[in-house]
């Protein structure tokens, strides 16, 4: 279930450290992410810290022991397609003094990534396909992977679950990915912050 959840922003492995280099050309989609200090204003919450595993230019693989059409749920390869010009994500975590049973102190992140492809009919052919698997994970009825799928708009998708939300726009050229697990209230955030990096959007 941890590795389900925790798949909202990354693998459960660390990937390549190439994976991490920053390439000049991805100043883009550096330009729509949103600050530590601007994620903790949204999120009232300033236990946020930069995470540097999700730090990332190019999307990891997501969870390969997930059922496959699951691996797109939160911002994998598999999330984004193939085609994409640049890509940027970045997450924060922290911990809270509220330990659950056993001393474990829970997760709480705000994720977001964005991937810039050749033109807007790119992004949304992006936006259209996940649509499609993130459909079909949700079919499965896996445990660990158990959220609503909803289409609040055209351009965006939202999945929701107890304790986490996951919003993805198609605005232009761009495919924004914004996660958020166990602040509350985690659609309201997941909101603002995609909001945020969408009006940015050129």
């Amino acid at each position: 279930m941890v590795c389900g959840l925790v798949a909202l922003a990354s693998a459960c492995a660390d990937p390549p450290i190439d994976l991490r280099v920053e390439p000049p050309e991805h100043a883009y989609a550096e330009s729509l992410i949103v600050s530590l200090d601007d994620v903790r204003h949204i999120a009232n919450f300033e236990g946020l810290q930069p995470y540097s595993y999700a730090d990332r230019h190019h999307p990891v693989p997501g969870n390969l022991n997930a059922p496959g059409p699951c691996r797109a749920v939160g911002s994998s390869d598999l999330t984004f397609t193939a085609g994409w010009k640049e890509f940027r994500a970045v997450a924060y975590s922290g911990t809270t003094d509220d330990l659950r049973p056993g001393g474990i102190a829970p997760i709480n992140e705000v994720t977001h990534a964005v991937a810039l492809y050749r033109d807007a009919d790119a992004a949304r052919d992006a936006l259209t396909q996940l649509q499609s698997t993130l459909g079909q994970c949700a079919s499965l009825h896996d445990k660990a992977y158990e959220f609503t799928l909803s289409k609040p708009d055209p351009s965006t998708l939202q999945l929701s679950s107890e304790g986490w939300s996951h919003m993805y726009r198609a605005k232009n050229t761009v495919l924004a990915s914004v996660g958020v697990l166990g602040i509350e209230p985690t659609d309201q955030i997941a909101h603002r912050v995609l909001q945020t990096i969408t009006e940015r959007v050129k």
